[in-house]
């Protein structure tokens, strides 16, 4: 009997019993200027020892800055049966009258959590806001090549009309005003809204940059200036994108110049008096530097195997400017000179970061080109007969290139008797790339102090017109 009765002795319940945890309240309403807030949580029974309990907080404020509540986590003693989570609020750095913060107890391994209870609180912050507050608001598309100098516009609302006029301060993400943009045209980095109202306008000018390939998205916002003005949380600023990406030639660029020279043959004609496009002369062109959004234009030398001499190796004259110098063309007895066995072939000079193509907004491959400033091109003259001499050993611009290297400007040559140059000084065009059948079209002006520019041309083949002092005409460009 007596081991019968040992047997049977209860053994000791040694099973941990978690206990369930919540918030005291599923809501909770405070003033921020009260300065702080303690939240309740509760045990379903006391902890047998001591846990954490894990936090999730998510909220409208900014925490470290608007509110603080140290680690998200809250400590429970052993023989506890509640804590708080006390929440202190940096009432100066609130400007919304409605804010919020949400707190969610985190699963754990020493306790449970009901999803059916208040496992999660919503704290509704309030706050008597006196000054105004601002909230920065877009006009339309915040994207814009920083090439084409655009203007963006914004708007600033407040919450109350102004009681005086208040100075409202910018940032634009390390952007400096008057040097990266102007603010309604000035470098003031701020405007002003009126006294009595409540929104006012201002423009963003981006100074013109020219950055191939350039892409930087930066926030424009708002400066808060404590006693003048705050700003709200959800409109405190707005992201612009800026961009210039770079353009694939290929479909343009096809057929490399002749000789093993530089770039690639494209075709060129000018626009005719019945609209219709005279000519197909070829000029090499291709990209001025590797990513670059520009092209330039050569001209071309080869070691000429019949003269063993440098020559100019085809002809490549851009813009096809002898067209417009008929008197400086054979059989005039004054021509233009340089190294090559006939007229085609004597050329003005090339001219490097010559057409800037600049994507249109949204697209790939089509846009406009833009002359970024005026380009120059030089070519020499001379009695023609002479430079055709022939001489013991050679013709007279054969024995020259062999003095010279191929350079005609290094030339003393007594033929060579002036110079004429023609500024590209404005150009305008379009492109599409999306079609290889599709040219380029392009209007140029052009200027010379020279009186046989544009003297005797012929107005039957081409349409010449002068516009501000300039000469104004209409090329086509396509790929070979």
């Amino acid at each position: 009997m007596l081991m019968a009765a040992v047997s049977c002795r209860q053994a000791e319940d040694t099973r941990y019993f978690a206990p369930e945890v919540n918030f005291a309240a599923a809501t909770y309403t405070v003033d921020a200027d009260s300065g702080a807030l303690d939240v309740e949580v509760q045990l379903s029974r006391a902890a047998e020892q001591a846990f954490e309990i894990g936090l999730y907080v998510t909220s409208s404020l900014k925490e470290d800055a608007q509110f603080t509540m140290g680690a998200h986590k809250l400590t429970i003693a052993a023989g506890e049966q509640s804590g708080t989570v006390h929440i202190a609020f940096t009432s100066d750095e609130i400007w919304d009258e409605s804010s919020w913060i949400e707190l969610q107890i985190a699963p754990g391994e020493r306790y449970t959590v009901n999803p059916d209870a208040n496992c999660a609180t919503l704290i509704a912050v309030s706050k008597t806001i006196a000054l105004p507050v601002l909230r920065l608001v877009a006009a339309g598309d915040c994207e814009t090549n920083p090439y084409r100098a655009e203007t963006l516009h914004f708007e600033v609302q407040s919450t109350i009309a102004a009681r005086s006029d208040v100075n409202v301060t910018l940032d634009f993400d390390g952007l400096a005003c008057g040097t990266d943009y102007l603010v309604n045209g000035g470098t003031t980095n701020g405007f002003t809204l009126p006294e009595g109202a409540k929104q006012a306008g201002f423009d963003i000018t981006f100074v013109k940059k020219d950055i191939s390939g350039y892409d930087k998205t930066c926030a424009l916002a708002l400066v808060a200036q404590k006693g003048e003005y705050a700003i709200a949380s959800d409109g405190a600023s707005v992201e612009v994108h800026l961009c210039d990406p770079s353009i694939d030639f290929s479909t343009f660029l096809k057929t490399k110049a002749l000789s093993n020279g530089e770039g690639y043959q494209v075709r060129q004609a000018i626009q005719a008096p019945d609209g219709s496009w005279e000519g197909n002369k070829t000029v090499d062109l291709n990209v001025s530097s590797d990513g670059s959004n520009y092209l330039r234009n050569f001209k071309n030398m080869y070691m000429h195997p019949s003269f063993s001499c440098m020559a100019c190796s085809s002809v490549s004259q851009l813009f096809r400017l002898p067209d417009f110098c008929p008197n400086l063309v054979y059989p005039s007895p004054v021509a233009i000179l340089d190294y090559g066995n006939n007229q085609d072939h004597r050329e003005f000079s090339a001219v490097d970061s010559l057409m800037r193509f600049v994507l249109d907004k949204g697209e790939t491959a089509k846009g406009k080109i833009y002359l970024h400033a005026p380009r120059t091109f030089v070519a020499r003259y001379g009695d023609y007969a002479a430079w055709q001499e022939d001489l013991p050993a050679g013709k007279a611009w054969v024995v020259d290139s062999r003095a010279t290297k191929g350079d005609i400007m290094a030339s003393t040559h007594a033929a060579l008797t002036g110079v004429i140059s023609v500024t590209l000084e404005k150009l305008e065009g379009t492109f599409d790339f999306t079609n290889s059948d599709a040219p380029v079209l392009i209007t140029a002006w052009f200027s010379s102090d020279d009186d046989l520019f544009m003297k005797d041309y012929d107005a039957s083949k081409y349409i010449v017109t002068q516009e501000d002092g300039l000469w104004k005409v209409n090329y086509k460009f396509w790929p070979r």
